[in-house]
């Protein structure tokens, strides 16, 4: 599995770039690799055909124990020759649980709030600033956007039209408890004016969830609340109208995925469906794989893909035995906290995120119900998919 990520990067990949008549010379691409990493996020460059990502948290957990490490790195994944590229530049402070969200119109990334602190322990510092990066130049900006919402760490964010849209998100410090947020604030990005919008009758307070729009409604996904620790964790599906101001209850769950946090969600416009993939369970698996598909006209969900099934179960905190689960080796790793992005095409991409073995730093692709590792892992995979002997789940 090595040979064949190395080979990766010096080979051209079979995917088309838009506006790029002749193939890459792949053979002059940097081979770096971005650390692995959770709490991080990007958006499709749809013009450049890359996979774009900011910030996050390089601290590996003990024991189960999250230890941080935050990053201000930004880096670019080139889909034509499936390589990393360091960006660098005047970064945003490093940080993680922001909110990302893609501007396509203006051409950038926009990333609000998160949160930071130096060293394992003590408080978080939480943002509430908001920065561009300039997808045609590969600079950031601070937008100077006053009066917008309070900072804040686990919010989500959309661009809708000339709109930015933000929802949600924890306003505790404290590394050991929550303070959920409720509230839902639109920031014109023409006059970069922020205004709050009443958010009663809708999903209510919570961190740890996720946003889509399919171009007319704003939909926000599952997450947690104070509880977030160990759950139960939310499984409704919410549509917001901007035409009418109203929310609506799309589904409860029920016949859906399990309660979780830190999935993705994503709108697919070829085949006019949500798709949903990953995030971490209040039962017994935690981690999931698994990637479901939601029909908002007829408020189905259908599982696309099991991904990972529980098989033996862990043998108490922290201690899962190799045959924990059993394995779909066509999937990725289990994961929460990553970066995840639909192109137009239709074509899911996602990158590192926390697992049970760590962090992680592969990257790869849905089309359809195909998943195709793009780059390999360093780390945080389980024994079974690094092709290793195996005496517990990670080891």
């Amino acid at each position: 599995m090595r040979t064949l990520i190395l080979a990766s990067l010096v080979a051209c990949s079979t995917a088309d770039i838009k506006d790029k008549d002749e193939p890459a010379d792949c053979s002059t691409r940097p081979i770096d690799l971005p650390s692995a990493r959770g709490e991080v996020g990007g958006v499709w460059d749809d013009d450049r055909g890359r996979f774009v990502l900011f910030g996050g948290d390089e601290g590996i957990p003990e024991d189960c124990s999250a230890l941080t490490d935050f990053t201000a790195e930004t880096w670019a994944f080139q889909s034509d020759c499936d390589n990393f590229e360091r960006i660098e530049g005047n970064n945003p402070r490093a940080r993680g649980r922001f909110a990302v969200a893609l501007d396509a119109a203006g051409e950038r990334m926009l990333v609000h709030g998160g949160r930071f602190r130096e060293g394992t322990s003590g408080s978080y510092t939480l943002f509430d600033d908001l920065w561009a990066f300039d997808l045609t130049t590969d600079t950031w900006t601070a937008l100077d956007a006053p009066g917008g919402p309070s900072a804040r760490s686990n919010h989500e964010a959309v661009v809708l039209g000339s709109t930015l849209w933000l929802y949600g998100g924890n306003a505790s410090v404290d590394g050991g408890s929550y303070d959920p947020l409720g509230d839902l604030w639109t920031l014109d990005l023409g006059t970069l004016t922020w205004t709050e919008v009443d958010a009663s009758g809708g999903p209510g307070a919570r961190l740890f969830h996720d946003v889509a729009t399919d171009g007319a409604l704003i939909f926000v996904y599952a997450g947690g609340d104070e509880d977030a620790f160990l759950g139960p964790f939310f499984r409704d599906l919410w549509a917001f109208d901007p035409a009418s101001g109203e929310w609506t209850e799309l589904s409860d769950g029920e016949d859906g995925p399990e309660g979780r946090i830190w999935a993705s969600l994503e709108w697919d416009p070829t085949a006019s469906h949500l798709v949903m993939f990953g995030g971490h369970d209040d039962g017994a698996l935690g981690n999931h794989n698994e990637v479901w598909t939601f029909d908002v006209g007829t408020g189905a969900w259908e599982r696309l893909r099991r991904g990972d099934v529980l098989d033996a179960g862990g043998n108490g905190f922290c201690d899962f035995p190799a045959d924990f689960t059993e394995v779909d080796l066509e999937s990725p790793e289990r994961r929460d906290a990553f970066a995840s992005a639909m192109t137009p095409a239709g074509t899911l991409w996602i990158f590192g995120g926390k697992t049970d073995c760590g962090l992680i730093n592969d990257v790869w692709s849905l089309d359809g119900d195909v998943w195709t590792s793009r780059s390999g892992a360093t780390s945080g995979e389980s024994c079974v998919r690094a092709n290793a002997a195996c005496e517990t789940l990670c080891f």
